[in-house]
């Protein structure tokens, strides 16, 4: 994988059973600079019901909702995320000097 690919950014876990095994749930890990992105990304999905965040770990429980299929909607969040962590922000000059060529 290359070092600034899209998956570098964060990493999430499989779906599992959680809260008396009726409900699935997997954890989030990302990068520092793009979480908020990534978090803000998912979290209006129909399939994710809550994020929670473990303060002594850093990371973050995606629950998904009873709903959806848990390995569908895996799939789903990860395409999300994907796309969000390929985003790259340009810095104000750059953006100028695209609108400039337009």
């Amino acid at each position: 994988m290359l070092p600034n690919a899209p998956k570098a950014h964060y990493r999430l876990g499989t779906p599992r059973p959680f809260n008396r095994h009726t409900e699935y749930a997997c954890w989030l890990q990302a990068d520092a600079r793009r979480e908020k992105r990534l978090l803000a990304s998912i979290a209006q999905l129909d399939c994710v019901r809550n994020l929670r965040r473990h303060r002594p770990t850093g990371r973050v429980l995606v629950e998904i909702s009873d709903e959806h299929d848990p390995d569908e909607a895996w799939h789903w969040i990860q395409h999300e995320l994907y796309d969000a962590a390929s985003f790259v922000e340009l810095d104000p000059i750059w953006e100028e000097a695209i609108r400039w060529l337009l």
